[in-house]
């Protein structure tokens, strides 16, 4: 569980069969390659890589023009249950891969990436005749031939269209020569048919360009008679219009036909390219390459059969400059395999710091269970859950593992709070039978409604609120034990002795002080006074019947006083001998006296918010439940269609709320008192593959 333990593997083999040592980690795959410095250029590598990547560029530019999605989406799982199976591939070498991608991808992607050039080529015509289609527009009602104008031997003659407005302006500008004015159209463009000296034709072009209006010409190909120009372009629009939407359905038809073969090669070419992009520049010498990179230590065996050709060595790592950038390489069981994504957005875990992955995995079914709980919608969230990790691919079957076992668990917290859909269990069908005397599973129904929210009594609502906040002491202390082993760890004994370990003492009386004022009934004032001799929530469960409010109270005031004047002492004496904090004694006695009391308050308060969840998600069943029935019930349309409705709008907007409630107390009130992280990942030599399972040959 955590962390594995990692050695550094270094392999020492002729250069020129680097390509066969690159086959042979990619079998291994567990290698997270240590960046050499080295300039050796290996041409055996380079010439597979260039292969590699004209290969895959030539399979992403049809995957992308095609619109593939890399992953089958939530919405494809959930409306059209789409699921694409990984193909077996028999590999031996990359450079095989290679030459068979190289042989296997025209098959593939030959007709699309024609219909893909001719869309693209039929979309640009059909701009360019609207382009000319849009001009002809205006002009498209004068009679003129325009095949004979431009620079003639004695005259200029051009056809020009400007706006209205600059007629005025332009005609003073071209006086002496002759100018047309023909009204077209569209009220703010005017043509002009301009005649003059051959000697004229720069300064007409000049004043013209300034007034942003050029020479109009008809393309060549076309009647030189704008009316028939327009209405060859029209027909010419409509035509490639049509042939554009035959391409999109052949398109569409080629989609569904090549979309699993074409995926499976452009991962294989994917792999291929980024394999040999990460170790194209082994060390060594010109002759020799070196290749180093950190291997889990269980795995040595196994490197070494791989690498058994060539001389490969497996040592610890001891280099100060490895132990640096030493990765971290996840090793959890399955079930706690799925919270890794949590631990991932706060960072990885540094070599020797707890991974907080287990203690997630313990967390965070009861946190969500418990503000989630109802059995029904726990059920429903369940079978989500499992059909995106039955049919998801990569990160989506990892998230839906994780709302799987959320469902599981608001599931397991229904039966405890008793409500399914927001009704009693109890009352419900077949489980009244079964869970009334006599019935199959009487002897568990005591477990049926034991933390109820049945009716929302005030009694009800402190049960609830009494377990949350046990929950959250929980937390809050294993996230305080867990600073003072790292803090003992890292040497920082001062700060450790004078300030992590009082504060856990200074949080606990707190939170004793918070239970004895809870068992008084709220008499704060005189909690210390014998008439008080009822028992204290929580504490007199594990201590014994003597731990009485007074007494307790007591016992919980000495320590929190005695806390505080440690952490005091502590704080001053850190900051005599380190002032570059800016720490001041004032600073110091505030920060204790006012700083840490109410952060132990606000801090455990925070985890309140499990048992309000879980009274806001029953009050909202209970609303929903109540509307069905005054609508008319299961005979009316309306209220079907308000109780249906209603379940799924509280699963999907509670759900996403209790997620996010989750993650806040995980990542806000446990992480941030004690974790540090900020290593970087275990990388391996291969990404995960998601459409296809290498078969390697036996040697």
């Amino acid at each position: 569980m955590g962390t594995a333990d990692l050695k550094l593997g270094t392999i020492v083999l002729p250069r020129s069969e680097s390509p066969q040592a690159i086959s042979r980690l990619t079998e291994f795959e567990w290698f997270h390659k240590i960046d050499s410095s080295s300039d050796q250029v290996t041409p055996e590598i380079d010439d597979l890589l260039l292969e590699a990547q004209k290969t895959f560029q030539s399979i992403d530019d049809v995957v992308k023009g095609m619109g593939i999605p890399l992953t089958v989406g939530i919405m494809e799982i959930l409306f059209k249950g789409t699921v694409i199976k990984k193909k077996n591939y028999e590999i031996d070498e990359i450079e095989h891969m290679i030459n068979d991608l190289r042989k296997t991808t025209p098959s593939v992607i030959d007709e699309p990436a024609k219909l893909l050039e001719d869309a693209q080529n039929t979309r640009l015509a059909i701009e360019e005749y609207k382009s000319l289609k849009d001009t002809l527009e205006v002009i498209r009602k004068m009679n003129l031939d325009l095949t004979g104008f431009g620079l003639m031997r004695y005259f200029f003659t051009n056809l020009f269209v400007i706006n209205s407005s600059d007629y005025e302006e332009i005609s003073r500008s071209l006086e002496g020569i002759t100018i047309y004015k023909y009204d077209l159209e569209s009220k703010d463009k005017t043509a002009l048919l301009v005649i003059s000296d051959i000697e004229d034709s720069e300064k007409v072009f000049k004043i013209l360009r300034s007034f942003n209006s050029n020479s109009f010409k008809i393309p060549e190909g076309f009647p030189q008679v704008p009316s028939e120009a327009y209405a060859l372009a029209e027909s010419k629009i409509k035509e490639l219009t049509t042939k554009q939407t035959s391409i999109s359905k052949e398109l569409l038809k080629y989609k569904k036909k090549i979309r699993q073969d074409i995926l499976a090669i452009h991962e294989k070419a994917l792999v291929a390219k980024d394999v040999l992009e990460m170790l194209r520049k082994p060390g060594g010498t010109k002759n020799f390459a070196v290749i180093q990179g950190y291997i889990p230590k269980r795995m040595e065996t196994k490197f070494k059969d791989s690498t058994k050709q060539w001389m490969s060595i497996i040592e610890d790592v001891t280099d100060p400059k490895h132990v640096e950038e030493l990765p971290t390489l996840f090793e959890n069981k399955k079930f706690v395999r799925t919270f890794e994504v949590i631990t991932k957005s706060q960072g990885i875990p540094k070599k020797g710091e707890p991974d907080p992955t287990p203690m997630i995995a313990l967390m965070w079914p009861i946190f969500y269970g418990l503000m989630f709980a109802d059995m029904g919608h726990g059920l429903l969230l369940m079978g989500l859950g499992l059909l995106f990790k039955v049919k998801g691919q990569g990160d989506l079957a990892r998230w839906g593992m994780l709302i799987a076992i959320s469902g599981a668990s608001a599931a397991i917290a229904g039966v405890g709070t008793g409500e399914m859909f927001g009704y009693h269990i109890s009352h419900m069908g077949p489980f009244e039978g079964l869970l009334a005397e006599g019935g199959a599973l009487y002897s568990v129904s005591w477990i049926v409604g034991i933390l109820s929210v049945a009716e929302l009594t005030f009694d009800q609502v402190i049960n609830i609120l009494k377990v949350s906040l046990f929950i959250g002491i929980v937390h809050l202390v294993w996230a305080m034990v867990l600073r003072i082993r790292r803090l003992a760890a890292e040497g920082h004994k001062l700060v450790m002795f004078t300030e992590a370990i009082p504060n856990i003492t200074l949080y606990g009386g707190i939170v004793v002080i918070m239970m004895c004022a809870i068992g008084s009934q709220y008499d704060v004032m005189n909690m210390y006074s014998k008439v008080h001799t009822e028992a204290v929530p929580w504490v007199t469960i594990f201590l014994g019947d003597w731990a009485q409010v007074w007494i307790v109270t007591r016992i919980a005031v000495i320590i929190v006083i005695a806390s505080m004047v440690l952490m005091m002492v502590g704080g001053i004496l850190h900051a005599k001998k380190h002032p570059e904090s800016g720490g001041d004694p004032a600073s110091v006695l505030m920060e204790v006296l006012l700083g840490k009391t109410v952060e132990s308050l606000a801090h455990t308060i925070s985890y309140a918010r499990l048992g309000i969840m879980l009274l806001v998600h029953a009050a909202l069943l209970m609303t929903v439940n109540n509307a069905f029935v005054s609508l008319g019930g299961a005979e009316s349309g309306g209220a079907m269609a308000m109780i249906i409705g209603g379940n799924l709008g509280i699963m999907m907007i509670e759900g996403l709320i209790v997620y996010i409630q989750s993650l806040r107390l995980h990542l806000y009130e446990f992480f941030t008192k004690w974790y540090v992280g900020g290593s970087q990942p275990f990388r391996q030599i291969r990404p995960e593959l998601i459409y296809n399972q290498f078969i390697w040959k036996k040697k």
